[in-house]
C-alpha cells in the first residue's frame, strides 16, 4: 500500500494536477447522504465551503481547499508527510496562477494523457487505461455534486455542446479529478473495463443517467430520490491494479520518481 501511495503522490504532483453506484451515477448517493441529518460535515461539503471562500490572491484560502481535496477520503489512503507539503505547496502556487491569469489550465486530454501514461509505464492491465469519455462522464457527476468547486458549466447549457468544447480544469480541480479516477480504477467495477468496452456498453447509460439526475435536481424533483430508498453501492479492491503498481513502483527511485513528475508538468504547461 506504501509503494501505490507514493504513485498517487506523483499523479498529484503532475498536475499541482466513493462508492459508485451499479449504473453509474455516484452523485445520488452524495446528495442523499448530504440530505439526511448529520453531526459533522461530509467531504463534498468541506470542499464546497473551501471553494466558496477561495481567493487566489489569498495563499491561506487556496491551501486550505487544497488541504480538502487531499482530505477527501480516497481508496488509496493519505499522502506520506514527507511529501505532503512539496504537493500541496506546488499545486497551491499553480491553482493561485491559473486563477490570477498567470498560469495554465488543464485540459480533459491532459488528464487521460497522463492516466494512460502511468498504465503503460507500470505496464498496468487494459482496464487501467481511461478515455476523454470516461473523464468528461466523472467530471460531469463532481460538477452535479460539488457544484461551487467543479462547476464549470452555465446551468442550461447543452451537455453535448459543453462536452465537445469543454472549459479547462484549474490545477486543483483536474488534481481532485485525476485522483478519483484512480479511484474509480481500484474500487467501481463500472471502470475496470478495456476503454472499448467501456466505451460500447457503460458510456452511454452512465451519461443518460447523470443527464436526468440533473434535471430532476435542477426541477427538485431530486428531493423525492430519498424516499425511495437509498441503492446498494457497490465497491471492491482491485488486487490486480494494486499488485502491478506496487511491484513497478518498488523498483523504481525517488529520484526517478521526480523526474517523471517534472515530465509531466512540462507536458500540462504546468512548471517548478
Amino acid at each position: 500500500m506504501r509503494d501505490f501511495r507514493l504513485l498517487l503522490v506523483v499523479a498529484a504532483m503532475v498536475l499541482s494536477g466513493r462508492a459508485v453506484l451499479p449504473q453509474g451515477n455516484p452523485v445520488e448517493a452524495r446528495d442523499q447522504a448530504v440530505a439526511r441529518p448529520q453531526l459533522y460535515k461530509s467531504p463534498w461539503q468541506m470542499i464546497e465551503e473551501r471553494a466558496e471562500l477561495e481567493n487566489p490572491s489569498d495563499g491561506n484560502s487556496v491551501r486550505a481547499l487544497v488541504d480538502e481535496i487531499f482530505n477527501y477520503p480516497h481508496s488509496f489512503g493519505q499522502i506520506p508527510p514527507v511529501m505532503d507539503t512539496i504537493v500541496k505547496e506546488r499545486l497551491t502556487q499553480a491553482e493561485m496562477k491559473y486563477k490570477l491569469g498567470l498560469g495554465p489550465g488543464v485540459q480533459e486530454s491532459d488528464i487521460v494523457h497522463i492516466a494512460n501514461t502511468f498504465a503503460d509505464k507500470f505496464q498496468l492491465p487494459d482496464y487501467a487505461r481511461t478515455t476523454l469519455h470516461q473523464v468528461q462522464v466523472l467530471r460531469f457527476s463532481h460538477e452535479l455534486s460539488c457544484p461551487v468547486f467543479m462547476g464549470g458549466h452555465a446551468p442550461q447549457q447543452d451537455v453535448e455542446k459543453s462536452r465537445s468544447n469543454p472549459t479547462k480544469l484549474s490545477p486543483a480541480q483536474a488534481t481532485f479529478l485525476l485522483l478519483t479516477l484512480f479511484d474509480a480504477k481500484l474500487m467501481w467495477p463500472d471502470y475496470q473495463l478495456p476503454p472499448d468496452e467501456w466505451e460500447k456498453t457503460q458510456y452511454g447509460p452512465m451519461l443518460e443517467n447523470l443527464v436526468k439526475y440533473k434535471e430532476l435536481k435542477e426541477s427538485g424533483e431530486q428531493s423525492k430520490l430519498a424516499t425511495k430508498g437509498a441503492r446498494v453501492m457497490i465497491t471492491t479492491l482491485n488486487r490486480d491494479i494494486q499488485t502491478a503498481v506496487s511491484h513497478a513502483i518498488s523498483e523504481m527511485s525517488l529520484t526517478d520518481g521526480l523526474d517523471l513528475v517534472d515530465q509531466a508538468f512540462a507536458a500540462v504547461g504546468i512548471g517548478k
